[in-house]
């Protein structure tokens, strides 16, 4: 196994509290290939059926889902250290929900189900990682759900909220642009920024580029 790819299993939930000489002797009890992806190509098209256990080892990939008007939105950005659909690879519908793109050059590691699954019986740290990776995703698709259910202002709000205690500052480095947040929250972008600006002018927040200030978490 070569370093890099070594690296990237490292940054992967599933082998957390595995030290480097176990990862490396665990995947020596199973059959792996790594797949290269050039930008823009596509790993996996929405309808598509989970064949295989897909860990990003360098790169970048990003989860579209297309809309009933035909607009794409992006769903989530996937970098290296992801594990894709863990949550369909077992199960009795087992077809991706999104379309899988590289925006970069991708090294990808691949493994059957039957494969990971030999992994998961062999290490009891490597089961509770899977059922805890499960887990945060039913947590995660909850908040998305209670989203659905806000307003623009609201989703903003509470999006600003959580960065600012992710970040640990009010200051806060958007992530992403203008355009993934409204692909984030599923709305127009033109209504994002009128939102922004409404706080802005409310002196709720200030804006400076990527960078927002929460000048009054009340409002």
């Amino acid at each position: 196994m070569d370093i890099d790819t070594l690296h990237g299993l490292k940054q992967c939930p599933l082998f957390n509290d595995l030290t480097e000489s176990e990862i490396i002797d665990l995947m020596h009890t199973v059959r792996y290939r790594i797949v290269r992806y050039h930008k823009g190509e596509i790993l996996a098209i929405e309808g598509n059926v989970c064949q295989n256990a897909d860990i990003i080892i360098s790169g970048e990939m990003v989860a579209n889902i297309t809309g009933p008007s035909g607009r794409i939105v992006r769903v989530e950005t996937h970098k290296a250290g992801k594990l894709l659909a863990p949550a369909f690879l077992f199960a009795s519908d087992n077809k991706y929900p999104v379309t899988v793109e590289a925006t970069t050059e991708t090294s990808v590691l691949r493994l059957t189900p039957d494969d990971l699954e030999k992994m998961l019986d062999s290490d009891q740290r490597l089961m509770m990682n899977y059922i805890r990776l499960l887990s945060n995703i039913i947590s995660h698709l909850t908040k998305k759900v209670r989203m659905l259910t806000m307003n623009v202002r609201e989703k903003v709000s509470l999006y600003l909220k959580e960065q600012s205690r992710l970040q640990q500052t009010n200051r806060i480095l958007l992530p992403m642009s203008r355009q993934e947040l409204a692909d984030h929250f599923g709305i127009q972008k033109y209504s994002l920024l009128r939102c922004l600006n409404e706080l802005k002018q409310e002196g709720a927040i200030l804006v400076e580029g990527r960078h927002i200030q929460i000048l009054s978490l009340q409002k």
